[in-house]
Protein backbone atom coordinates (compact mmCIF):
# COMPACT_ATOMS: atom_id res chain seq x y z
CA UNK A 1 0.00 0.00 0.00
CA UNK A 2 1.08 3.00 -0.67
CA UNK A 3 2.29 5.75 2.19
CA UNK A 4 -0.03 8.83 1.78
CA UNK A 5 1.65 12.14 1.50
CA UNK A 6 3.09 13.86 4.97
CA UNK A 7 3.95 17.69 4.17
CA UNK A 8 6.84 18.47 6.51
CA UNK A 9 6.71 22.39 8.19
CA UNK A 10 9.98 23.15 8.74
CA UNK A 11 10.67 25.74 11.35
CA UNK A 12 14.29 27.08 11.39
CA UNK A 13 16.33 29.77 13.43
CA UNK A 14 17.93 30.55 16.25
CA UNK A 15 16.93 29.98 19.93
CA UNK A 16 14.56 32.65 21.22
CA UNK A 17 13.88 33.48 17.44
CA UNK A 18 10.18 32.85 18.08
CA UNK A 19 9.76 29.37 16.45
CA UNK A 20 7.92 28.21 19.21
CA UNK A 21 5.50 31.15 19.53
CA UNK A 22 5.01 30.49 16.07
CA UNK A 23 4.35 26.90 16.54
CA UNK A 24 1.58 27.60 19.35
CA UNK A 25 0.08 30.24 16.91
CA UNK A 26 -0.51 27.33 13.82
CA UNK A 27 -1.81 24.92 16.31
CA UNK A 28 -5.04 27.41 16.75
CA UNK A 29 -5.54 27.67 12.98
CA UNK A 30 -8.41 25.28 12.90
CA UNK A 31 -7.14 24.98 8.54
CA UNK A 32 -4.02 23.80 9.81
CA UNK A 33 -4.71 21.36 12.42
CA UNK A 34 -8.29 20.40 12.82
CA UNK A 35 -8.36 16.83 11.55
CA UNK A 36 -4.58 15.68 11.65
CA UNK A 37 -2.32 13.48 13.60
CA UNK A 38 0.94 16.07 13.99
CA UNK A 39 3.82 14.72 15.21
CA UNK A 40 6.28 17.79 16.15
CA UNK A 41 9.64 17.26 16.35
CA UNK A 42 11.48 19.64 18.89
CA UNK A 43 15.09 19.46 18.13
CA UNK A 44 16.11 22.27 20.86
CA UNK A 45 14.43 23.05 24.35
CA UNK A 46 14.00 27.28 24.32
CA UNK A 47 12.49 28.97 27.01
CA UNK A 48 8.89 28.74 26.20
CA UNK A 49 7.28 25.56 25.88
CA UNK A 50 4.54 24.94 23.49
CA UNK A 51 1.45 25.25 25.55
CA UNK A 52 0.30 21.27 26.58
CA UNK A 53 -3.90 22.31 26.40
CA UNK A 54 -2.95 23.12 22.61
CA UNK A 55 -1.01 19.90 22.27
CA UNK A 56 -3.99 17.74 23.46
CA UNK A 57 -6.73 20.18 21.81
CA UNK A 58 -4.76 19.44 18.55
CA UNK A 59 -3.79 15.73 18.99
CA UNK A 60 -0.11 15.86 18.67
CA UNK A 61 2.48 14.30 19.61
CA UNK A 62 6.17 15.66 20.89
CA UNK A 63 9.37 13.90 20.14
CA UNK A 64 12.19 15.50 21.37
CA UNK A 65 15.87 15.03 19.80
CA UNK A 66 18.81 16.29 22.65
CA UNK A 67 21.81 15.74 19.81
CA UNK A 68 22.16 16.09 16.04
CA UNK A 69 23.33 12.77 16.02
CA UNK A 70 19.78 11.44 16.84
CA UNK A 71 18.34 13.16 13.60
CA UNK A 72 18.86 10.12 11.61
CA UNK A 73 16.99 8.23 8.29
CA UNK A 74 16.00 5.17 11.17
CA UNK A 75 14.76 7.85 13.97
CA UNK A 76 12.43 9.51 11.78
CA UNK A 77 11.06 5.78 10.17
CA UNK A 78 10.72 4.70 13.56
CA UNK A 79 8.25 8.17 14.31
CA UNK A 80 6.77 7.67 11.11
CA UNK A 81 5.99 3.75 12.05
CA UNK A 82 4.93 4.67 15.72
CA UNK A 83 2.76 8.06 15.65
CA UNK A 84 2.07 7.70 11.89
CA UNK A 85 1.50 11.59 11.15
CA UNK A 86 -0.57 13.05 8.53
CA UNK A 87 1.73 16.59 9.26
CA UNK A 88 4.74 16.58 10.50
CA UNK A 89 6.19 19.79 11.88
CA UNK A 90 10.45 20.13 12.71
CA UNK A 91 11.33 22.88 15.22
CA UNK A 92 14.84 22.92 14.01
CA UNK A 93 18.11 23.98 16.56
CA UNK A 94 19.66 27.15 15.30
CA UNK A 95 22.95 26.19 16.57
CA UNK A 96 22.68 22.82 13.76
CA UNK A 97 24.39 22.76 10.65
CA UNK A 98 21.23 22.87 8.00
CA UNK A 99 22.69 20.21 5.45
CA UNK A 100 22.08 17.87 8.39
CA UNK A 101 18.25 18.18 8.16
CA UNK A 102 18.67 18.80 4.19
CA UNK A 103 20.57 15.49 3.37
CA UNK A 104 18.42 13.10 6.21
CA UNK A 105 16.54 10.65 3.85
CA UNK A 106 12.64 11.00 4.75
CA UNK A 107 10.31 8.46 5.32
CA UNK A 108 8.34 7.29 2.05
CA UNK A 109 5.75 9.92 1.73
CA UNK A 110 7.32 12.61 3.41
CA UNK A 111 8.37 15.93 1.94
CA UNK A 112 9.02 19.18 2.85
CA UNK A 113 6.55 21.44 1.75
CA UNK A 114 7.54 24.89 3.65
CA UNK A 115 10.46 25.98 5.36
CA UNK A 116 9.74 28.62 7.66
CA UNK A 117 12.21 30.58 9.47
CA UNK A 118 10.94 33.58 12.39
CA UNK A 119 13.46 36.01 13.78
CA UNK A 120 13.41 38.30 16.53
CA UNK A 121 14.03 41.86 14.77
CA UNK A 122 14.91 43.30 17.69
CA UNK A 123 18.59 41.26 17.33
CA UNK A 124 18.40 40.71 13.28
CA UNK A 125 21.34 43.41 12.88
CA UNK A 126 23.37 42.29 15.83
CA UNK A 127 23.76 38.60 14.22
CA UNK A 128 24.07 40.03 10.81
CA UNK A 129 27.33 41.85 11.96
CA UNK A 130 28.40 39.31 14.65
CA UNK A 131 27.27 35.74 12.92
CA UNK A 132 26.30 36.61 9.46
CA UNK A 133 27.11 33.22 8.36
CA UNK A 134 24.94 30.79 10.89
CA UNK A 135 22.25 33.55 10.37
CA UNK A 136 22.05 33.13 6.30
CA UNK A 137 22.58 29.52 6.67
CA UNK A 138 19.14 29.76 8.96
CA UNK A 139 17.50 31.34 6.03
CA UNK A 140 18.97 30.38 2.57
CA UNK A 141 16.66 27.66 1.31
CA UNK A 142 13.04 29.80 3.55
CA UNK A 143 9.94 29.90 1.82
CA UNK A 144 8.79 32.19 4.27
CA UNK A 145 10.41 34.93 6.90
CA UNK A 146 9.05 36.08 9.73
CA UNK A 147 9.99 39.27 11.18
CA UNK A 148 8.69 39.47 14.64
CA UNK A 149 8.92 42.05 17.60
CA UNK A 150 9.09 44.76 14.67
CA UNK A 151 8.03 48.62 15.86
CA UNK A 152 8.43 51.77 14.29
CA UNK A 153 11.81 51.79 14.47
CA UNK A 154 12.43 48.87 12.30
CA UNK A 155 13.99 49.04 8.81
CA UNK A 156 11.84 46.44 7.04
CA UNK A 157 13.37 47.68 3.32
CA UNK A 158 17.17 46.99 5.06
CA UNK A 159 16.33 43.71 6.46
CA UNK A 160 14.00 43.12 3.28
CA UNK A 161 17.17 43.48 1.21
CA UNK A 162 19.45 41.73 3.35
CA UNK A 163 17.39 38.59 2.56
CA UNK A 164 17.11 39.18 -0.94
CA UNK A 165 20.63 39.34 -1.52
CA UNK A 166 20.55 35.79 -0.12
CA UNK A 167 17.47 33.84 -1.00
CA UNK A 168 15.39 35.97 -3.97
CA UNK A 169 12.60 33.25 -3.49
CA UNK A 170 11.83 34.27 0.05
CA UNK A 171 8.20 36.13 1.02
CA UNK A 172 8.49 37.86 4.50
CA UNK A 173 6.09 39.04 6.92
CA UNK A 174 6.83 41.67 9.41
CA UNK A 175 5.06 40.90 12.99
CA UNK A 176 4.34 44.12 15.85
CA UNK A 177 5.62 43.43 19.34
CA UNK A 178 1.82 42.96 19.77
CA UNK A 179 1.55 39.58 17.93
CA UNK A 180 -0.40 41.78 14.41
CA UNK A 181 1.28 41.41 11.33
CA UNK A 182 2.57 44.86 9.93
CA UNK A 183 0.54 45.12 6.34
CA UNK A 184 1.94 48.92 6.13
CA UNK A 185 3.60 48.79 2.65
CA UNK A 186 7.58 48.94 1.90
CA UNK A 187 9.30 51.85 0.45
CA UNK A 188 10.04 50.86 -3.03
CA UNK A 189 13.63 49.32 -2.68
CA UNK A 190 14.44 51.97 -6.24
CA UNK A 191 14.29 55.38 -6.70
CA UNK A 192 11.30 56.35 -8.70
CA UNK A 193 12.46 59.91 -9.18
CA UNK A 194 15.85 58.98 -10.49
CA UNK A 195 17.47 59.97 -13.99
CA UNK A 196 17.21 56.26 -14.64
CA UNK A 197 14.95 53.58 -12.87
CA UNK A 198 17.45 50.94 -11.92
CA UNK A 199 16.82 48.32 -9.73
CA UNK A 200 18.39 44.94 -8.75
CA UNK A 201 17.39 41.45 -10.56
CA UNK A 202 15.42 40.30 -8.15
CA UNK A 203 13.22 43.15 -7.83
CA UNK A 204 11.51 43.01 -10.92
CA UNK A 205 8.08 41.85 -9.46
CA UNK A 206 7.64 44.47 -7.15
CA UNK A 207 8.78 46.98 -10.07
CA UNK A 208 6.19 44.69 -12.40
CA UNK A 209 3.07 44.62 -9.78
CA UNK A 210 3.63 48.72 -8.85
CA UNK A 211 3.79 49.62 -12.42
CA UNK A 212 0.82 47.65 -13.81
CA UNK A 213 -1.36 48.83 -10.98
CA UNK A 214 -0.03 52.43 -10.54
CA UNK A 215 1.31 53.03 -14.33
CA UNK A 216 0.37 57.15 -13.65
CA UNK A 217 3.42 57.01 -11.54
CA UNK A 218 5.55 56.46 -13.74
CA UNK A 219 4.72 57.70 -16.67
CA UNK A 220 7.32 59.45 -18.79
CA UNK A 221 10.26 57.66 -16.61
CA UNK A 222 13.37 56.52 -17.91
CA UNK A 223 14.09 52.73 -16.93
CA UNK A 224 17.03 50.44 -17.58
CA UNK A 225 16.33 46.62 -16.98
CA UNK A 226 16.98 42.87 -17.65
CA UNK A 227 14.38 40.57 -18.83
CA UNK A 228 13.00 38.28 -21.96
CA UNK A 229 11.90 38.74 -24.97
CA UNK A 230 8.51 36.94 -26.45
CA UNK A 231 7.37 37.77 -29.91
CA UNK A 232 4.32 37.06 -31.49
CA UNK A 233 3.71 37.31 -35.72
CA UNK A 234 0.40 38.66 -34.73
CA UNK A 235 2.31 41.70 -32.90
CA UNK A 236 2.43 44.37 -35.34
CA UNK A 237 5.84 45.77 -36.69
CA UNK A 238 8.72 46.06 -33.90
CA UNK A 239 6.14 45.96 -31.10
CA UNK A 240 7.60 42.52 -28.69
CA UNK A 241 7.02 41.29 -25.72
CA UNK A 242 9.08 41.83 -22.50
CA UNK A 243 8.76 40.70 -19.31
CA UNK A 244 10.17 37.31 -16.65
CA UNK A 245 8.71 34.51 -15.91
CA UNK A 246 7.33 34.00 -12.28
CA UNK A 247 6.22 31.52 -10.06
CA UNK A 248 3.93 32.10 -7.17
CA UNK A 249 3.98 28.90 -5.54
CA UNK A 250 5.29 25.92 -7.09
CA UNK A 251 6.54 25.33 -11.03
CA UNK A 252 3.24 24.21 -11.62
CA UNK A 253 2.20 27.75 -11.55
CA UNK A 254 5.47 29.70 -13.30
CA UNK A 255 3.86 32.44 -15.57
CA UNK A 256 5.31 35.05 -18.05
CA UNK A 257 4.66 38.53 -16.91
CA UNK A 258 4.97 40.70 -19.73
CA UNK A 259 5.15 44.30 -21.04
CA UNK A 260 4.28 45.20 -24.78
CA UNK A 261 7.48 47.77 -26.02
CA UNK A 262 7.71 49.47 -29.22
CA UNK A 263 11.23 50.13 -30.82
CA UNK A 264 12.10 52.00 -34.17
CA UNK A 265 15.38 49.76 -33.98
CA UNK A 266 14.93 46.80 -36.32
CA UNK A 267 13.74 43.68 -33.98
CA UNK A 268 15.14 40.22 -35.17
CA UNK A 269 15.08 38.12 -31.92
CA UNK A 270 15.98 34.59 -32.49
CA UNK A 271 13.56 33.21 -29.65
CA UNK A 272 13.32 34.33 -26.12
CA UNK A 273 16.55 36.00 -25.82
CA UNK A 274 17.54 37.83 -22.60
CA UNK A 275 18.24 41.24 -23.34
CA UNK A 276 18.89 44.67 -21.62
CA UNK A 277 16.64 47.52 -22.35
CA UNK A 278 16.74 51.26 -22.05
CA UNK A 279 13.28 52.37 -22.34
CA UNK A 280 10.81 55.26 -21.37
CA UNK A 281 7.87 54.58 -19.29
CA UNK A 282 4.18 55.36 -20.92
CA UNK A 283 0.59 54.55 -19.99
CA UNK A 284 -2.24 53.21 -22.28
CA UNK A 285 -5.39 52.83 -22.08
CA UNK A 286 -6.65 49.69 -23.18
CA UNK A 287 -10.95 49.60 -23.96
CA UNK A 288 -11.23 45.39 -23.78
CA UNK A 289 -9.84 45.86 -20.00
CA UNK A 290 -10.74 49.27 -19.26
CA UNK A 291 -8.11 50.38 -17.62
CA UNK A 292 -4.35 51.91 -18.28
CA UNK A 293 -1.48 49.74 -18.85
CA UNK A 294 2.32 50.34 -18.60
CA UNK A 295 3.90 50.66 -22.23
CA UNK A 296 7.46 50.95 -22.93
CA UNK A 297 9.29 53.11 -25.57
CA UNK A 298 12.47 50.57 -26.18
CA UNK A 299 15.31 53.81 -27.15
CA UNK A 300 18.15 50.76 -27.03
CA UNK A 301 18.48 47.54 -25.77
CA UNK A 302 21.39 45.04 -26.18
CA UNK A 303 21.22 41.11 -25.87
CA UNK A 304 22.57 39.34 -22.49
CA UNK A 305 23.63 36.49 -20.87
CA UNK A 306 20.49 34.80 -18.56
CA UNK A 307 20.77 36.28 -15.23
CA UNK A 308 21.66 33.43 -11.99
CA UNK A 309 17.88 33.06 -11.06
CA UNK A 310 16.01 33.72 -13.79
CA UNK A 311 12.51 33.29 -11.92
CA UNK A 312 10.90 35.93 -9.78
CA UNK A 313 8.96 34.76 -6.58
CA UNK A 314 6.14 36.10 -5.04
Amino acid sequence: MEQEHVPIFLITGFLEGGKTTFINEIFKDPEFAEGEKITLIVCENGIEECENNILKENNVTVVHINSKEELTDSFLKDCNKEHKPTKVIIEYNGMWEYDIVANVEFPEGWEIAQVITPIDASTFEGYMSNMKSLLIEQFNDSDLIIFNRCNEKTDKLKFRNSVKAVNTKANMLFELENGEIDDNPLELPFDINGDVIEFEDYDFGVWYIDATESPEKYEGKSIKLKGIVATNPKYPKNIFAFGRNAMTCCEDDIAFLGILCQTEKPINFKGKEWIEIEAVIHKKFVAQEEREIPFLHVKNYKVVDEIEDELIYF
